[in-house]
This record gives structure tokens, sequence and C-alpha cells, in this order.
């Protein structure tokens, strides 16, 4: 067994000097199975509008990049920029002979585009830089498009459409999770190749506007997408007081996804140290969700796949 992770916030929450974080090198290594994180940057778009804001959110995002390289330099986490990085990875990871000795892989990925000042080229710096996947916007709005809080009347802009054209190009797996309605219908019409939703649940079951509508489910399907299930209670039932989720309710999403579209679309994004009201404390306690599935009677086949390997087919298809 391996997991693919579609994000967590740990690079934010390093950088903070979070005092405990849901996921360490070491509270991987301590699952004893081959593991590929999406490390998220996200510079908090309020920063800008404080005093010297450009500069100083462009230092917040170097530091969490440094943080990143740190990483990959001390050869914890071996980054994924190439498609034949998915395939060592796969190679390895799938090999029975080679349970015994695990693997860490990681890829970059960037949460909202707020640093670009109009030009286009920025997407070419990210991806320099090792970014692979790339959401355009965080919750509020930016050049590129409209997050969740932003417009609903409005998607995507010119700048918008071109980076999303720049990113198949370039091999950029894209994000909608924090997109508003009508940037993500302006996505889905324009990528020619498949896109993901991170880190989003089923709207359906919770209304919170971060989670996907079924029709846009089906649509992230038939483009052979993947959806990562978030972990955050907030994500997983609609809000109570005194109430928070289970390990069930993840189950739930996973289930209501699978009976629209099937299990090959489904996969992980825990949202680890972004948020903390989780049922899934840290990720160590991932093996409980691996044994609910187990336990729901999905095949091995399906759970494999939920739990890796539809991210895997995605980035093949996507990166160069």
């Amino acid at each position: 067994m391996y997991v693919v992770d579609g994000h967590c916030d740990t690079l934010f929450a390093m950088y903070s000097n979070k005092n405990e974080l849901q996921l360490s090198y070491e509270k991987i290594c301590s699952l004893g199975i081959s593991y590929l994180q999406f490390f998220a940057i996200c510079c908090p778009p309020s920063i800008l509008n404080e005093k010297n804001g450009f500069n100083r959110s462009l230092k917040v995002f170097q530091g969490m990049n440094d943080i990143y390289n740190c990483s990959v330099a001390y050869e914890k986490f071996h980054p994924v920029k190439t498609r034949n990085d998915v395939i060592d990875f796969i190679n390895h990871a799938g090999s029975k002979k080679n349970a015994a000795s695990p693997v860490l892989y990681s890829l970059l990925s960037v949460e909202g585009i707020y640093l670009s000042k109009g030009e286009l080229a920025y997407i070419d710096e990210l991806y320099d830089k090792g970014v692979r996947c790339m959401s355009l916007t965080w919750n509020p709005s930016n050049e590129l498009g409209q997050g969740v809080k932003g417009d609903e009347k409005l998607g995507l802009s010119v700048l918008g459409r071109n980076t999303v054209r720049k990113c198949n190009e370039l091999g950029i797996l894209l994000d909608v999770s924090h997109a508003n309605d009508h940037t993500f219908w302006d996505l889905a019409g324009i990528a020619s190749k498949p896109f993901t939703a991170t880190h989003s649940n089923a709207r359906a079951l919770c209304s919170n506007k971060r989670n996907l509508s079924d029709e846009m489910i089906k649509t992230i399907a038939e483009k052979n997408g993947v959806i990562g299930i978030n972990y955050f209670n907030d994500f997983l039932i609609e809000k109570a007081n005194g109430i928070n989720a289970t390990v069930s309710d993840i189950l739930k999403h996973v289930e209501y996804i699978c009976a629209l579209v099937g299990t090959d679309h489904i996969g992980l994004g825990s949202d680890l140290d972004g948020m903390d009201n989780t049922p899934i404390k840290d990720i160590c306690d991932v093996t409980i969700l691996i044994d609910a599935l187990y336990r729901a009677n999905y095949k091995e086949d399906d759970i494999r796949k939920i739990c890796g390997g539809n991210f895997l087919r995605v980035l093949l298809e996507v990166m160069k």
C-alpha cells in the first residue's frame, strides 16, 4: 500500500513556527509505507494590503520555498518534477519486494497566484522553481479569477484563461479547490488536460462553498481528473454546535462520489496543518481511514486507486 495526499499546509505551518505539526517527516516514516505528499505554498493575500505588502509577501513565499528545498536537499522527500519521477515512485512503491524500504516523495504546489504583477511569465518562474500543481486563486479573488469569496457573476480573467493554457502546455496540474463556481466552469471549458480539486468534498452532503456540486464532480470525472477528499470538519458536515465529524463522515463523501462517478476519480486531500478540527488528528491516523475503506468492503484495487493510484494516473497524463 502507498498513499498520495493532494494537499497540506505544512510549509506555512512550519514558516509560522506552529508548535505541533499534523504532518512531518518523522510521522510519515512511522507509517512504514511509501508516501507522495503535495506541499502547498500559500501566502495569505491579506499581507498584500499591509505596508510594503508585496515585498513582505515575496519574503513569506520565498521562506516557504526555502523550507521545502531544505527538505529535498536533505533527501527527506524526493521531488516530483517530471513524469519519470512519478514512474519511479510507482515502480518502487508498487513493488512488493520494496515494501520493507518505503520511499517518500513530494510535489510542490501553489495555492493562489497573487504575486504575478499581471505577467504570464510568472507561471514560467514558478515552473522553474519546481511547482507542478497550482490553484489560480485562494479564497479571495485576484487578477486571474474569482475565488470562493469573489463575485459570483465573474470567473476567469483573460490572464486567467491564458494561465490555464500555459499550465496545460508546461505540464502543471490545475487545482479548482478554491475557485468560485463561475471560475470552475470557465476553467473546465478551457482545460485540455485533466484537472483536480485537491482538497474538496461533495456539496450535496455539506453545503460549504468550497465543496463541489454533483455537476462539478461529474465534469472532473469526464475530464479524467481526481477529487481529493478533505478531512476538515466544516467540509464534511453542516456546522452544528458541539458536533464533530468522524471518519465515517469522510467515508460518506467517498461513497457519495463513488455513486456518482465510480472509484476512478477519488483521492485523498487531507488539508493537514491547515485545519485543526479533523477526525484524522494527524498523518499517523491515515491508517484508520484505510482500514475503514476495507471494512466498507471496497475492493483492494479500488482502495489503491483512492489512496493514491488516481492521483498518479492524472500526474502521468498531465506532466512532461
